[in-house]
């Protein structure tokens, strides 16, 4: 995949003043995935590193799509039983199949918007199961994190935001998670905001974000929409302010947006999701296609 660059500087985002009286102006995104071409560009993307190199091209390809999207290519994910196993001794053995931007897109205390649709394919899942096909982390600093020498304190960090499609049994289920403590420890300071709200497999749902993360009490926003339904927006603290890594001395968000499969592992199920119009805003799109119907909230 190429991920295009609009802006030649700074991640600023270009506009399209559309002529005509009464015509709103449409805001470009800032970056915007192309599946079109070469699909998975080392430059702008990096693959989950446990995943052996000997299955990454049948687990993350991109292929051509009939009905819903937009009917060209779209990037599909497979994650089957083992892929990049991590047994976590401290949780739950996990594995997964994601892509990671390279790119320093999400920024504490700096607003940005982001969009993209998603398909789950049939059978799901038959069971619950921890499952989330796109999150953003600030990890644990290594002079915090147990087996790392140090002082040893905290587990792996959560993600400070995180989508799950996870399962009632019967039908997906997706939902929404933050995390956000001055303390740490598996799953603490998680809040579940949004859902649970089933999800028809085989068919194309999109997801809107705004996210402005902060570590200040009161100072992060954070809405989400699912197929133009707004989640309750929430305000919490994100991150880890007093454990979470830091770059000169500032904290940084240090695994930026993942899209894929990461799961508790599951011995006999394999799952496939398919993305598609991945794109990112660093000025409010409203005007934007992709953005069409909701009311954007201001920065």
């Amino acid at each position: 995949m190429v991920l295009r660059v609009l802006a030649a500087a700074g991640f600023a985002s270009l506009s399209l003043f559309c002529p005509g009286a009464g015509r709103a102006e449409e805001v470009l995104p800032a970056f915007q995935a192309d599946f079109e071409t070469a699909c998975i560009a080392a430059e702008d993307w990096k693959i989950s590193s446990l995943l052996d190199k000997s299955v990454r091209a049948d687990r993350i390809r991109c292929v051509g799509e009939r009905g819903g999207g937009d009917g060209g290519r779209v990037l599909s994910v497979t994650v089957k039983p083992g892929d990049a196993y991590d047994p976590d001794p401290g949780s739950s053995a996990t594995e997964r199949a994601e892509i990671q931007m390279t790119r320093e897109l999400i920024r504490f205390d700096t607003t940005t918007w982001y969009s993209f649709q998603f398909r789950v394919e049939a059978p799901w899942l038959t069971r619950k199961n921890r499952t989330v096909i796109q999150q953003i982390k600030q990890n644990i600093d290594p002079r915090y994190e147990k087996g790392r020498g140090g002082e040893e304190i905290c587990d792996p960090g959560n993600p400070l935001f995180k989508i799950e499609v996870d399962s009632d049994g019967k039908t997906p289920i997706f939902r929404a998670k933050s995390a956000g403590t001055e303390t740490c420890g598996d799953s603490v300071g998680q809040v579940h905001f949004c859902g649970d709200w089933p999800i028809a497999p085989g068919d194309w749902h999109r997801v809107n974000v705004s996210i402005r993360p902060s570590q200040k009490a009161g100072e992060s926003h954070l809405q989400l929409w699912l197929d133009g339904r707004a989640c309750p927006a929430y305000r919490g603290v994100l991150g880890y302010p007093r454990y979470g890594m830091t770059k000169a001395g500032k904290p940084v968000i240090d695994a930026q947006p993942r899209f894929g499969i990461y799961r508790d592992a599951l011995p006999d199920v394999s799952q496939t999701i398919q993305f598609n119009d991945i794109a990112f805003w660093t000025r409010s799109p409203a005007g934007h296609p992709a953005w069409g119907g909701i009311d954007i909230p201001s920065d």
